[in-house]
């Protein structure tokens, strides 16, 4: 082999070895910071990094409330019993649909010894959707104090509640031409209207009312049922509340909500 030849062979070994190792180099940066080139709207490409790509982390859905309100009262009524009244409001603080499952009213002196409980407690309404208040009341079938309990070391009302996150959604016909007025032996009477917006008769729908106060408390609560709603069609309500609190009366109320939402129940 003459010396030019083996001159351009070894030339050629140190450009090889030479190119080689700049590859590798270029290889390395490019595992670490890759560039990709985004093309905008006027043709001009912008460099990012597919390194720095933020991720928003997915929030979850979160049940909550609070017991906003508390009233307890009690009474002697027109035939001389004592009847009491009881009202807790339930505020969906979270951003789930809130299930009012149960309420036990337990009456209790202020030592805190059991006079007496209630379980046939209502719900007004069964289901909450987030920032609405709900109520656990108590009306016919609890509303009589027993006779052998003593005052004596007061009475408190002290509710035990069960809350869930309801599985549903709340269903609600709307309402109109609502009166309220004082009623026969000084009643409260509430006079209305329900329509039914869906394309099936509403065979049982059972109206929610409540009272309140110019403060926005709530005072009061009764219903009443309203059945056969034919599809598309209305129906109308007129009911005396017999078993609201009887310490309210008209000239206390500054609004009135009427509620027409589906009954709802969740195993």
């Amino acid at each position: 082999m003459n010396t030019k030849v083996r001159n351009i062979l070894i030339a050629l070994c140190v450009a090889t070895f030479a190119f080689m190792s700049l590859a590798s180099g270029s290889s390395s940066e490019e595992a670490s910071y890759t560039q990709v080139v985004v093309q905008q709207e006027n043709g001009e490409g912008a460099s990012s990094t597919e390194n720095n790509i933020e991720v928003t982390p997915q929030t979850q859905s979160v049940m909550q409330y609070e017991v906003s309100d508390t009233r307890f009262e009690y009474y002697t009524n027109s035939i001389g019993s004592t009847e009491y009244f009881g009202i807790v409001e339930i505020t969906n603080t979270g951003d789930t649909n809130i299930y009012l499952d149960d309420c036990t009213f337990d009456l209790e002196d202020n030592d805190g010894h059991l006079l007496q409980s209630d379980s046939f407690i209502s719900a007004a309404p069964e289901i909450i959707a987030p920032g609405e208040r709900g109520y656990f009341y108590n009306g016919i079938g609890s509303n009589l104090i027993n006779e052998n309990v003593s005052f004596d070391n007061g009475i408190v009302l002290v509710p035990q509640i069960r809350v869930e996150e309801a599985t549903g959604e709340p269903v609600d016909y709307p309402v109109s031409d609502v009166t309220v007025s004082e009623g026969n032996y000084g009643y409260l009477n509430v006079l209305g209207r329900v329509e039914n917006t869906s394309d099936e008769e509403i065979g049982y729908l059972y109206v929610d009312i409540v009272f309140y106060d110019a403060n926005g408390t709530a005072l009061a609560i009764t219903g009443t049922s309203v059945t056969n709603i034919p599809a598309g069609g209305m129906s109308s309500f007129d009911t005396t509340c017999y078993f609201a609190n009887e310490n309210v009366s008209i000239s206390d109320i500054a609004d009135t909500v009427v509620m027409a939402r589906e009954h709802y129940y969740q195993w």
